[in-house]
């Protein structure tokens, strides 16, 4: 795992580039702690900047920038390609080629050569960002994997055309503070997260998933826009597979599951370094752990974060786990004293507003892995292809219920679970008269959603909703009401699994790639650990979208087909207990120990000068937490992030 940048400086403009370039790298070396390289031509006024994090090929021989055999070809990048060793061979069979080493950027440089640009990404298997220039034909080309997992930023400062890993790398390149764009900063606290394309800075776009980017040097000096071409889309391949579902019976999706499963697995098995995995309480870390177990011949390193308030905590499901599987396991507590050290840190890491708090373990469990590991394998993505989240479960109730019950008792059902939450959903009396279904945790938190839910018509403004972590935000940021507001596909299926699909497809091409897989990138990234997502595997995926809906949800289980693969391979089964997630006490750190941090970020006067939040309506929403009238959690504390980045941006 890499960081990458560079720039085309077409007038000249940039003094002292190849100082420039370095520093550049300098800025994403928590990415690449163990080398580091430039390139720079003169006469072309393009460069390089590149930082390594060594897993395959530990030697010089993958050193970056490298250079292709011919001279043709100049990359950097920025992951792993999974099937490098077979696309050797495949090259070997082709021409003979004298290889320098064993590293998987020098097979992409032959690729390229081989094959062309467009042909050689479409073979990759892997999670990848790169940059390569074309020395024939004065091109850059910009490409990021199929899935979304690596990150690749691209656009103007100055009057500079510029890409890196990250943004901190793009500044640095500015004389100032680069400008906010309000549109995505409502997107922003909308949904936690700047969506899509979007970037906080309004000359700056992130390279989509599956797409290839080119620009020649002529249009650099014109100002034009990249052409952007897509050579994998989530969207076809969904689109493809409902067409064509697996025909295949119970017991043969299941076993076809652990095939896929333990290819992938053993793929990301490839290492120079020593490797472990994450262990949740959950399933699909459970299954990782378990194909891992059964391909090492000795037991594999494990690592669990805990928590001391019992509704949060999974580390002792996590444990039985590991001492069924045998595994080298470690837990750690979190504590709110370790909560509050890295809160002031999460604006530097995260480099672009982001609000997922689930972010302060996650960076807490990859710094512990890493002090044990180089490498660590993660279940991301199996909720979204094997039907894990519980809104999945009960949206097919919602639609039904919608459809039967009139407005007004919606209504009033609404006003008695908002009641009941806001008095202690987690009391005994409560849950005595929910049915076990409904034996959630954090169920206040779930009962206060689903009671605004209730108001909500159409799948699309159920989805919506869900998506959403604030109301209303419009209110919150000055200038955006004149703004055009993003615009999403409105046309749903009427049949229930199809809704069902939808969802989870949405969530696949937005929720994963620009939450989860941000939220470990950045995490993992700023202590120098890779992490590999077998179930984010390209065939993997492919297989899995043309799975019937039965196998996913049956009843009121989602992933069901993960469950009766447990069973198999994991010593005395797997329990199917609620899914608790990764979530923090976020509220209760909020009106306690942080809330003179959070008070400082949110005064009136500090956001009139800075004019980008409405000082009344953000202090209304902020006291209304406090006093516990309205529990907008998420929302307060996007509001906290987007200000203590922007306290720190330069």
């Amino acid at each position: 795992m890499c960081g990458i940048a560079g720039f085309i400086d077409p007038r000249a403009q940039i003094r002292d580039p190849r100082e420039k370039l370095e520093n550049m790298a300098l800025r994403l070396a928590h990415r690449g702690p163990d080398d580091s390289g430039v390139w720079w031509d003169e006469n072309r006024c393009v460069g390089f900047a590149h930082r390594r994090l060594s897993v395959i090929e530990l030697s010089s021989a993958g050193h970056q920038p490298m250079t292709s055999p011919s001279g043709r070809f100049i990359l950097i990048f920025n992951g792993e390609i999974y099937n490098a060793e077979a696309l050797r061979e495949e090259l070997d069979s082709c021409s003979r080629i004298a290889w320098r080493g064993k590293s998987d950027t020098e097979v992409m440089l032959a690729s390229f050569e081989t094959w062309g640009v467009a042909e050689a990404t479409r073979k990759f298997d892997g999670m990848f960002a790169f940059a390569l220039f074309d020395l024939q034909t004065d091109t850059l080309h910009l490409a990021r994997d199929p899935v979304g997992k690596k990150p690749l930023y691209f656009g103007w400062v100055n009057r500079s055309f510029v890409f890196a890993s990250e943004l901190k790398a793009m500044r640095s390149l500015s004389d100032g503070p680069l400008e906010v764009d309000r549109g995505a900063l409502r997107e922003f606290l909308c949904l936690g997260y700047v969506p899509g394309a979007q970037c906080i800075h309004p000359r700056i776009r992130k390279l989509q998933a599956g797409t290839l980017a080119s620009i020649t040097l002529r249009a650099v000096a014109r100002g034009d826009e990249c052409e952007i071409t897509t050579y994998w889309s989530a969207r076809d391949v969904a689109s493809a597979a409902a067409a064509s579902p697996n025909p295949e019976g119970d017991e043969s999706l299941v076993t076809q599951l652990q095939a896929h499963l333990e290819r992938a697995v053993s793929r990301r098995m490839i290492s120079d370094v020593p490797i472990g995995a994450f262990l949740s309480g959950g399933v699909d870390s459970a299954l990782i752990a378990a194909v891992m177990s059964r391909a090492s011949h000795s037991p594999i390193k494990t690592f669990t974060i805990g928590f001391p308030e019992k509704a949060y905590d999974e580390s002792e499901r996590a444990g039985a786990t590991a001492k069924a599987l045998g595994t080298d396991h470690t837990i750690v507590k979190l504590t709110q004293r370790d909560a509050l050290e890295v809160v002031p840190r999460l604006a530097q890491i995260y480099d672009e507003p982001f609000a997922d708090s689930s972010q302060i373990p996650t960076v807490l469990l990859c710094a512990m892995a890493r002090s044990q590991v180089s490498v660590a394998l993660s279940g991301d993505g199996a909720d979204e292809l094997l039907g894990g989240y519980d809104r999945y479960v009960v949206a097919p109730t919602v639609m039904t219920f919608y459809r039967r019950c009139p407005r007004a008792i919606r209504s009033l059902i609404g006003r008695f679970l908002s009641l009941a939450s806001s008095v202690g959903a987690e009391s005994a009396a409560l849950q005595a008269i929910l049915p076990r279904a409904f034996h959630w945790t954090r169920l206040s938190d779930k009962m206060q959603r689903f009671a605004s839910v209730l108001a909500h018509q159409s799948p699309s403004e159920y989805y919506r909703f869900l998506a959403s972590i604030g109301e209303n935000v419009d209110r919150l940021v000055i200038g955006s009401g004149d703004m055009s507001q993003s615009t999403e596909d409105e046309t749903w299926p009427t049949d229930m699994d199809r809704i069902v699909e939808q969802m989870m497809h949405r969530d696949f091409a937005s929720y994963l790639v620009d939450d989860l897989l941000v939220k470990v990138d950045r995490a993992s990234m700023s202590v120098g650990l890779e992490v590999r997502s077998p179930f984010l595997d390209r065939e993997f995926v492919e297989w899995a979208w043309r799975l019937p809906m039965r196998s996913k949800i049956r009843g009121r289980c989602g992933k069901w087909i993960s469950y009766q693969l447990a069973d198999r391979i994991i010593p005395g089964g797997f329990p199917n207990q609620p899914k608790m997630g990764f979530a923090v006490p976020i509220a209760d750190w909020l009106r306690g120990d942080l809330r003179d941090w959070a008070e400082d970020l949110l005064d009136a006067r500090r956001l009139s000068r800075e004019g980008y939040l409405d000082p009344q309506e953000t202090r209304s929403r902020w006291n209304a937490f406090l006093s516990g009238r309205q529990d907008e959690r998420h929302l307060i504390w996007a509001l906290l992030m987007f200000q203590s980045w922007n306290s720190q941006r330069t």
